[in-house]
């Protein structure tokens, strides 16, 4: 991974739209990731904005489109060479991070300050200024805009608990492969309501570290779904057994690790006991009927690796494979804060009654701008005991004052795609 460099983007690039091709073979799924036509953009931005964002090489575009219209914002700093070097630059700095995290912690959160900083002034901050605040909006990013927390881009802003505002403080933000897999998404949501919840919890064995908060996280996520709960956790969570649950439920929530194999985004998976469950898995002879998969303390849909196209592998693959709405992360998250994120997801959530894109960008706000006191007032008041007493332990020793998770690593890695 030291040695990525955009041409090994390309190269991934290239293998990936071979690996498409071979997915549209499988009875099915003859229209992955098939370029939509105009009338199919228009009729997915009829219930909302669809923003397309794209860099070229005298300077990048946004389009916004509500239904038949379409904005033009012209992006002058969005250029594709310098697009390539920030990039480039900080899927470097991440990868000297995950190598050595002591040693390279700072100089990865700083280059994560920097790139969302950048990307306000070149990319979001024009953009947002054609969207009518708090309106829900899924964001369609072109080549390596994909790789980045677009979500996460921020501009100062004294008046906000953590000096700044972020781009998902004006709207809720989604994410879309393309216009076809998004009314996709929304068909299958229709038919999906969500009541049965199949918990995956720190499967063992697998050649991953343990996942501390994974039982408190499956414990506070479990509660909202009672009797219509299966949990397989340990050795239970085999590929096998998961497989079989999966078409029974209508939510999943994978508290375990992923992976992603660039070379063969069919082999991209998840790890579970024994083996991984591969995405041709779940593509080849397993339809799904899910409202919403959540991938959760693990690297699932993760930018600034030598496996840039994760993101692509899993969740879209997810869609495709018949998943209204998937969560996932795009860079290795703290567990505790993970689970923290999760249980307020889930309260605001509950089973369906906000939008998972709205529940995420609330959980999300609340993480970072409330300070410790409240949250742990807060647990006490709405977790189950065991649930709440970790968490509250967790802020040992911290001012009840201060915002333990205010830094955009803490809270901003998890996205929604689809609806």
């Amino acid at each position: 991974m030291s040695d990525i460099d955009v041409s090994a983007i390309r190269a991934a690039r290239r293998e990936l739209d071979e690996v498409i091709e071979e997915i549209r073979q499988v009875p099915g799924h003859e229209q992955f990731l098939a370029p939509p036509a105009i009338e199919d953009v228009a009729r997915a931005a009829e219930p909302g904005p669809l923003v397309y964002l794209a860099a070229a090489r005298p300077g990048g575009l946004g389009l916004v489109v509500r239904g038949a219209e379409v904005v033009h914002v012209p992006l002058g700093e969005l250029t594709a060479d310098d697009l390539r070097t920030r990039v480039t630059g900080h899927l470097r700095t991440y990868a000297d991070y995950r190598a050595d995290r002591e040693r390279h912690r700072a100089d990865w959160y700083a280059s994560l300050d920097r790139i969302t900083a950048w990307l306000w002034e070149a990319a979001i901050g024009p953009v947002l200024e054609h969207l009518e605040p708090g309106a829900d909006a899924v964001f369609v990013p072109g080549g390596l805009l994909g790789l980045l927390p677009l979500h996460a881009a921020w501009t100062p802003d004294p008046a906000r608990p953590t000096g700044r505002r972020y781009a998902l403080d004006v709207v809720p933000f989604s994410y879309a492969p393309n216009a076809r897999s998004l009314q996709a998404a929304r068909a299958i949501a229709a038919e999906s309501p969500p009541s049965r919840l199949l918990a995956v919890v720190e499967p063992r064995p697998v050649r991953a570290g343990p996942l501390s908060a994974a039982t408190y996280e499956a414990m506070s996520v479990s509660a909202w779904f009672g009797s219509d709960t299966t949990i397989l956790a340990g050795g239970a969570a085999t590929p096998r057994a998961f497989l079989r649950a999966a078409v029974e439920a209508n939510v999943l929530h994978l508290a375990c690790h992923g992976y992603a194999d660039p070379a063969n985004p069919l082999d991209s998976g998840l790890l579970l006991a024994g083996r991984p469950v591969r995405l041709r898995d779940l593509l080849d002879g397993v339809r799904l009927h899910v409202r919403l998969a959540v991938l959760s303390a693990c690297e699932t849909a993760i930018p600034g690796t030598d496996l840039p196209d994760e993101v692509v592998a899993l969740p879209t693959g997810l869609l495709q494979a018949g998943v209204a709405g998937v969560v996932a992360s795009q860079w290795s998250v703290p567990d505790r804060a993970t689970a923290m994120l999760m249980a307020e997801f889930y309260r605001r959530w509950a089973k369906g009654t906000m939008p998972a894109a709205r529940a995420l960008r609330g959980a999300q706000q609340w993480l970072r701008d409330t300070p410790n006191g409240q949250k742990i007032n807060q647990w006490q008041a709405a977790l189950p005991e065991r649930v709440a007493d970790a968490f509250t332990d967790a802020l040992l020793g911290a001012e009840p004052e201060s915002r333990e998770h205010e830094d955009i690593h803490q809270w901003a890695a998890f996205t929604h795609s689809g609806v």
